[in-house]
């Protein structure tokens, strides 16, 4: 008899539909991808190492197709995700029952980076947004007090009231699995496109005992788009 590769996987509840005694000590609730089971959830699943940021434009539809617009944020430490609606719960005279609507939703992205000697936070997020080498909006404006003007050095921005950081930006965030594909570099999850965000804190950290310093920004954006990838 033939040995297919699926045959080492555990039974599933999924495939059995809707039961009251399924076997708990012999089954998964569900599978994987493709139908593969659990013993597969380490190529099948999205992990910090398979995922990563680009910073671009303020709307996605400004990338017009230039994906060279993308630029990856390296040495991100942590990434945090929100997003809270407004919820309200009403009730009517004559009822003892709630019901509910729904208001605006409001997201926010934090993340921490490590300082080294390569675009720092604001830079790499924002290099977009201006042309580095006269400081110039892309309106056209003149902004000062955000390089390092004792150095002459570009690299690193840390001035978050200079008028550069006032002009939004956009960020990609694209999740992969680490295997699963016939290209050995993982199968995209799902990406999203973080329209026009605008800083909201911006930080750093230092302590003698730490291996590196982090900056850490606070970010609010309009929306996220849902973004499909070949």
């Amino acid at each position: 008899m033939a040995i297919s590769p699926t045959d080492d996987k555990l039974g599933t509840v999924e495939n059995q539909g809707f039961t009251t005694n399924w076997d708990w000590k012999g089954e998964y609730v569900s599978n994987l991808s493709s139908g593969a089971g659990y013993e597969r959830f380490s190529q099948y699943s999205a992990t910090p190492d398979t995922t990563v940021l680009f910073a671009g434009p303020a709307r996605f539809t400004g990338l017009a197709g230039n994906t060279a617009n993308l630029l990856p944020i390296g040495m991100v430490d942590g990434i945090g995700f929100q997003s809270n609606p407004s919820l309200s719960r009403l009730y009517e005279i004559g009822s003892n029952r709630a019901f509910f609507t729904r208001g605006k939703t409001v997201s926010s992205l934090t993340f921490s980076k490590m300082l080294a000697d390569q675009s720092n936070i604001l830079r790499a997020l924002t290099l977009n947004s201006y042309e580095m080498a006269g400081l110039i909006n892309v309106d056209g404006s003149k902004a000062g007090g955000a390089a390092n003007t004792a150095t002459g050095q570009t690299n690193i921005m840390m001035n978050l009231d200079s008028e550069l950081f006032s002009i939004p930006f956009g960020l990609l965030i694209m999740f992969k699995t680490r295997g699963g594909d016939a290209s050995g570099t993982g199968k995209i999850l799902s990406a999203l496109y973080l329209e026009y965000c605008m800083f909201a804190n911006y930080s750093f950290n230092i302590s003698s005992t730490a291996p590196v310093i982090m900056e850490g920004v606070a970010l609010e954006f309009d929306r996220p788009v849902p973004v499909q990838l070949a």
